[in-house]
């Protein structure tokens, strides 16, 4: 396996720790890897918001973090709720890997576990690792049922997918995919062409997640998506034909 080129490499950090952000950056720039490319964030909120401004290679994430702990950014990555690809290689760092985190990591497609605190030479042996393992498909709807347990997963996911199911009602209006703007609100559920469920009514479509749609129409399907009548846009003439 040939070693990662460590100087090109865009790597974010998360840790609420500031002591261990610190001899990360240290054991990454002795890998050679420049200062600037390494990015630092203290919880996964920060880390959402550097993931819409920043396209990194690769992430090494605490898992317990507070509010929003490793988990649920790696599920909030993987649903394609950033601008970087929900496929991303996302490496967590743990005081301990037991074995509910390791299942969970594993649906949420992460790319192994370096104990805290880390060693050079085990960050490195999982950076290489994680960079040249085949990616998961691309689908950043396969993961919104993969419950992490906490509380910000019930309140931000919960909501859409585990309440009572409900008959459609004919509301809405529909926009094109090629029109529809990231952040937009739909008021009818998304289906794929083969009737899976791709989004609940009430869900905001992501940038993300237009673009895997578009680039993946034969796939999905999906052309005309219903939204809130306080958020249309200009839908093209036979769009409700």
């Amino acid at each position: 396996m040939a070693s990662v080129d460590f100087q090109h490499l865009r790597i974010l950090v998360v840790d609420d720790q500031t002591l261990v952000r610190t001899l990360l950056n240290q054991a990454l720039q002795s890998m050679g890897m420049k200062s600037d490319n390494i990015y630092q964030a203290q919880d996964g909120t920060a880390a959402m918001r550097l993931l819409d401004i920043r396209m990194v290679d690769i992430v090494l994430c605490d898992v317990q973090m507070l509010p929003m702990n490793g988990m649920d950014l790696l599920k909030e990555l993987r649903c394609g709720h950033t601008m970087n690809p929900s496929n991303l290689p996302f490496v967590f760092l743990s005081g301990h890997a037991d074995r509910t985190n390791v299942v969970l990591a594993s649906q949420l497609h992460a790319d192994g576990f370096v104990v805290k605190p880390p060693k050079p030479a085990d960050v490195e042996k999982a950076i290489n690792i994680a960079m040249h393992r085949q990616r998961p498909e691309i689908d950043p709807f396969s993961y919104y049922n993969v419950a992490t347990g906490t509380e910000y997963d019930k309140k931000v996911f919960g909501r859409l997918f585990q309440a009572p199911p409900q008959v459609e009602v004919e509301v809405g209006a529909p926009v094109t995919l090629a029109t529809i703007k990231p952040g937009t609100t739909l008021a009818r559920d998304l289906h794929s062409k083969s009737g899976h469920l791709l989004l609940p009514r009430g869900a905001a479509i992501s940038a993300n997640q237009i673009a895997v749609l578009r680039d993946f129409a034969d796939r999905y399907g999906v052309a005309v998506l219903f939204v809130e009548e306080s958020e249309t846009q200009p839908v093209a003439s036979d769009a409700r034909s």
